[in-house]
C-alpha cells in the first residue's frame, strides 16, 4: 500500500517547478496513512514533477524505495506484483522488476503482471508520462485534466489540495440503489475522474490520450471442468497469503472469506480473523454461522469477535467522510461495518488484509445483477455481456470499500479473487441456481474442512446494517457527508464528462 502523486504542465505558462513540488507535496501529506514509511519527491522536468509514499511490506527503509529507476527512467509505484519472482528471482523487491519488464515489452508489460497496482512511469526515450491501473481496479489513479495540465494522486481529495474543485452531483450507475456509490470514472469533484480499469493515460508533448491494454474476451460460459480454476485459484490464494508476518481476514460466514481463512489455516501462515457479530445489541444473521466456520478451523490463529453499536457506529460517521478516505457520496451502511473490522486490525497492528470481494462477481454472487443495463460510455466489450457491466460495476464499488478503508488505517489491502487467471477460468464455467457452485466445490474437495453443512450451501446474506432503518442510514451519513465536506446539503452542480471513450486499444 503506497500512493502516488504528480503534476504535468503543459505549454509555456508553468507556474516552475518549485511551484509544482508544493502541489504535490500539498497530495502526499493528504495521502499520508496511504503510506507512512517513506515519501519522496522528484522534479523531473521543469513542467514535471512525481511523487510517493511507501507502505513498507517488502524489504526495509532504503531498499525497495522509491522512486524505483532503470535507465532514465523511472517509477512510482502502489499495491504488490506477486509473480515479481518469474521475472526476476533475486529480487528483493516485487517493485523493482517492472521497469526492466516496461523496457523490454513496453505498454503490454501491464497484462504481465498479477497484482494489485496503480503506477506512474516516465519514459525518458519517448518523452512520456504513463498512468496505470490495474484491469481489476483495485488501487485506485484519480486524475483531473484541462489545457493547462494534467494532476494526479491515489484520492480525489489530495487533487483538491493542488488544485480546488467545486463539488458535483452523484453520477448513478446500475448498482446505486445498491451501493448508494457515486459511479466510476466519476467522482464527487466536478473535473476529478478515476482512470478506468485496465486502462492507462499516456500525455507528452503531443497531448493526453487514454488507452486499454486490456479487453477481456468473451466465452461461452458452459464448462463444468475446475481443473483450472481450482489451480489458479490456489495459486492466487498463496501468494496472497505469502508474508512473514501475520494477515487479518475480515471474516463472514461466506465461502469467499471463509476459502481464506481454511487456506490460511491449512498453509500455517499466521492469521488474525476478524468478524462482526453484533450489531446494535444483536446477533447478527450470519452469527453463528461465523462461528462454525472458526470452529472447523485446524490450526486456529487469533480471533477477535466484534459489536458494532452506537459507539463503533458514531466513530465511523466521524471518519469515513474525512479527505483520503471516501473521496466521493458512498452510503452503502456496510462500509461502517468495514469501517469498524479495519479500526480494530489497525489496533492489532495489522499491515496486511486479505478479503473476499471479487468471489461474488466473479461467480454470480449476486441475483440482483441480473437486472443491470448497458453503462452509457463503457466499453463496448463489456455493454454486450451482462456480466461484464454488472460484475465491474458492482466490483468497483465494493472493492473501493475495502481499499479506502484499508489506506486510512495503513493496512494493504489484497484481493485473492481478483487475478486475471482465476477470472479467465471462471467465465468459461456455466452459470447455475447454484449460486458460486466452483466456489463450492472448491471448499469441499480442495480445502478438506469436513462434510459440507448447511452454511457452505446456503445463499448469501450480504454484509450490512439491517438493525437499524436503511433510511436512517443513509441519512446518517449523507448527513456527515456534507459536515465533512462543509457543505450545506448534497451537491447538485452538474459533473463535467469524462474526457475520453474507454476501451479503445491504441
Amino acid at each position: 500500500m503506497c500512493s502516488l502523486a504528480g503534476v504535468y504542465w503543459f505549454g509555456n505558462n508553468c507556474p516552475g517547478s518549485k511551484s509544482l513540488t508544493g502541489m504535490t507535496e500539498s497530495a502526499l501529506t493528504c495521502l499520508k496513512s496511504r503510506g507512512p514509511d517513506e515519501s519522496s519527491v522528484v522534479r523531473v522536468r521543469g513542467n514535471l514533477v512525481m511523487g510517493g509514499n511507501r507502505l513498507i511490506i517488502r524489504g526495509s527503509p532504503g531498499e525497495g524505495s522509491m522512486p524505483f529507476k532503470h535507465g532514465q527512467n523511472l517509477m512510482f509505484y502502489n499495491g504488490e506484483i506477486y509473480n515479481f519472482k518469474d521475472w526476476k528471482k533475486d529480487a528483493s523487491s516485487d517493485g523493482e522488476v517492472i521497469l526492466p519488464l516496461y523496457d523490454e515489452f513496453g505498454r503490454t508489460t501491464f497484462s504481465k503482471l498479477d497484482g494489485e497496482f496503480a503506477i506512474s512511469i516516465w519514459d525518458e526515450s519517448k518523452e512520456s508520462l504513463l498512468l496505470i491501473r490495474d484491469p481489476f481496479g483495485t488501487k485506485p489513479v484519480y486524475f483531473s485534466l484541462d489545457n493547462r495540465r494534467l494532476l494526479w494522486a491515489s484520492s480525489a481529495s489530495a487533487i483538491n489540495e493542488m488544485e480546488r474543485h467545486d463539488f458535483c452531483a452523484a453520477v448513478q450507475g446500475p448498482c446505486y440503489k445498491h451501493t448508494l456509490s457515486v459511479q466510476e470514472p466519476y467522482t464527487s469533484y466536478k473535473g476529478i475522474w478515476l482512470l478506468p480499469p485496465g486502462h492507462f493515460v499516456l500525455a507528452n508533448d503531443s497531448g493526453v490520450k487514454l488507452c486499454c491494454y486490456n479487453r477481456w474476451d468473451e466465452y461461452s460460459a458452459v464448462g463444468e471442468d475446475v481443473t483450472k480454476l481450482f489451480e489458479s485459484l490456489e495459486k492466487s490464494l498463496e501468494s496472497r497469503l505469502d508474508y512473514t508476518a501475520t494477515v487479518g481476514i475480515p471474516m463472514s460466514a461466506g465461502i469467499d472469506s471463509g476459502i481464506i481463512a481454511y487456506m490460511a489455516d491449512k498453509l500455517k501462515v499466521k492469521y488474525h480473523i476478524f468478524s462482526v457479530i453484533e450489531i446494535f445489541g444483536e446477533k447478527t444473521p450470519e452469527t453463528d454461522a461465523i462461528l462454525e466456520r472458526i470452529h472447523r478451523l485446524k490450526n486456529a490463529g487469533s480471533v477477535t469477535l466484534l459489536k458494532c453499536n452506537e459507539e463503533q457506529y458514531s466513530d465511523a460517521l466521524s471518519e469515513i467522510f474525512l479527505p483520503g478516505y471516501y473521496d466521493s457520496e458512498k452510503f452503502d451502511n456496510g462500509s461502517i461495518l468495514t469501517h469498524t473490522v479495519f479500526k480494530a486490525m489497525k489496533k492489532e497492528n495489522i499491515r496486511v488484509a486479505i478479503d473476499g470481494t471479487g468471489g461474488d462477481e466473479l461467480f454470480h454472487g449476486y441475483p440482483f445483477r441480473e437486472n443491470f443495463r448497458p453503462v452509457e460510455g463503457w466499453p463496448q466489450p463489456w455493454k454486450r455481456n451482462n456480466f461484464f457491466y454488472s460484475m465491474f460495476t458492482t466490483l468497483l464499488d465494493y472493492t473501493s470499500k475495502v481499499d479506502r478503508a484499508g489506506a486510512f488505517f495503513s493496512i494493504e489491502t489484497r484481493f485473492p479473487y481478483q487475478a486475471m487467471n482465476v477470472m479467465k477460468e471462471a467465465l468459461r464455467l456455466k452459470h447455475s441456481e447454484n449460486l458460486k457452485w466452483p466456489l463450492r466445490r472448491f471448499l469441499m474437495e480442495r480445502l478438506d474442512y469436513g462434510k459440507p453443512t448447511e452454511i457452505d450451501l446456503s445463499r448469501k446474506l450480504g454484509f450490512h446494517i439491517t438493525t437499524k432503518p436503511q433510511v436512517k442510514t443513509l441519512i446518517d451519513m449523507m448527513r456527515a457527508w456534507c459536515r465533512a465536506n462543509k457543505l450545506p446539503s448534497l451537491p447538485t452542480n452538474t459533473p463535467e464528462a469524462f474526457p475520453f471513450k474507454m476501451g479503445l486499444i491504441t
